[in-house]
């Protein structure tokens, strides 16, 4: 139990949390929110990791092929997409919802990608 609800949580051999990174704020926290929890626990939900890396190179490429600048924590969810599409047909479809607007994390993409 972290943070007064009972969930899924990143720790280690004691039950401590884990440390966590992650270039998009609103991702790095060691835990996910109860519903998550059940929806993964019954099967009814997958989750997948990305990398920074990944999420930066899927930010730049909506960005410059749509025009649509990503969260960073939406651009996660671009770049899983982007890995999915390589394994799909030319007529399958996918959908990403994004949510939040990217305007916010230029300079900071900026400022990674410069290193």
């Amino acid at each position: 139990m972290l943070h007064g609800f009972k969930s899924l949580t990143l720790v280690d051999e004691h039950g401590d949390p884990q440390p966590t990174y992650s270039i998009a704020a609103g991702l790095d926290y060691p835990s996910v929110g109860p519903e998550h929890s059940y929806l993964k626990t019954s099967n009814r939900g997958e989750y997948y990791t990305i990398t920074s890396e990944e999420a930066l190179t899927a930010f730049q490429e909506l960005s410059q092929t749509e025009g649509i600048i990503p969260a960073l924590e939406s651009a996660h969810a671009v770049a899983y997409a982007m890995k999915m599409a390589e394994s799909m047909s030319r007529d399958d479809i996918i959908v990403v919802n994004l949510s939040g607007r990217g305007d916010k994390d230029v300079a900071q993409v900026f400022q990674m990608l410069r290193g």
